[in-house]
């Protein structure tokens, strides 16, 4: 058997050409032959393994792209003064009133301010100052300050 030269593949002794690449054989450039060996089919490498990290919090997927990270906001004392001002308005609507609730308005009104807790600080004011309204209108009712339309309604 010979072999072709340029793609290497097994042709019968009389080939005049490669029926593979269709490369022609001329007297000076013979085909080398090789004694026969059984054919041995090619397999390619396999891939490398490379294990894959789920990415960490903030890390891009694909880390050639650049990814803008926002900062991390940090809690500040507004934002203490927000969650303390907050708890103590609704507290203040089932014990001690006259002392928690104006307490939760100042601090609700400091803690407006902060960082994370804004819409928490206005609801802190809110519930404060209706809570307020509320304990004043009971207070000057049972002091009969208030006119009894006001207290009882219009009809």
């Amino acid at each position: 058997m010979k072999q072709c030269i340029h793609c290497g593949a097994n042709l019968p002794e009389d080939a005049v050409s490669c029926q593979n690449c269709g490369a022609v054989f001329s007297e000076t450039a013979q085909a080398v032959s090789q004694p026969e060996q059984p054919a041995i089919p090619f397999r390619p490498a396999p891939p490398p393994f490379y294990p894959v990290s789920p990415p960490r919090v903030g890390m891009p997927l694909y880390p050639s792209l650049p990814v803008a990270i926002p900062p991390r906001k940090v809690f500040s004392w507004a934002d203490v003064c927000t969650i303390l001002g907050f708890a103590s308005s609704v507290i203040g609507y089932f014990w001690a009133s006259l002392v928690l609730l104006p307490l939760g308005l100042v601090t609700s009104l400091l803690g407006f301010r902060g960082n994370k807790t804004r819409a928490l600080a206005v609801a802190g004011i809110v519930i404060s100052a209706i809570g307020l309204l509320i304990k004043l209108m009971m207070i000057l009712s049972d002091a009969s300050w208030l006119p009894y339309w006001i207290t009882n309604g219009i009809w």
